[in-house]
């Protein structure tokens, strides 16, 4: 996996590893996962086409959030991943548009 001279990645993954760490799992427990924190689970594990999956109706639907990550995904797959992500210009687009509302808050989250 590589990361050179991209922060947001390394975000994103110590993100991922934190949301999926046992004090974390604990502390929601009484609370079944969302789609996105599923999505989160498979990207920290490295499932990464898993990931892209369960994050592509989330950012349809407008999740800033999924949006960011999907986008990410889809731009730079194969040289963080090692894999393409398939995303049509079109979504590509939106997902742009929806991940660059730094105003609008993800559903569900605040």
């Amino acid at each position: 996996m590589e990361f050179t001279d991209n922060s947001l990645a390394q975000r994103m993954v110590r993100f991922a590893i934190a949301r999926s760490a046992p004090g974390v799992q604990e502390a929601t427990r009484a609370a079944p996962p969302s789609a996105f924190d599923r999505a989160v689970e498979h990207f920290a594990h490295g499932c990464w086409l898993k990931a892209f999956e369960a994050l592509v109706p989330l950012a349809d639907a407008g999740d800033r959030e999924a949006a960011r990550i999907a986008m990410l995904m889809a731009t730079r797959g194969p040289r963080l991943f090692g894999q393409a992500f398939p995303a049509s210009p079109s979504q590509r687009k939106r997902w742009q548009g929806i991940a660059s509302c730094a105003s609008a808050p993800a559903p569900g989250r605040v």
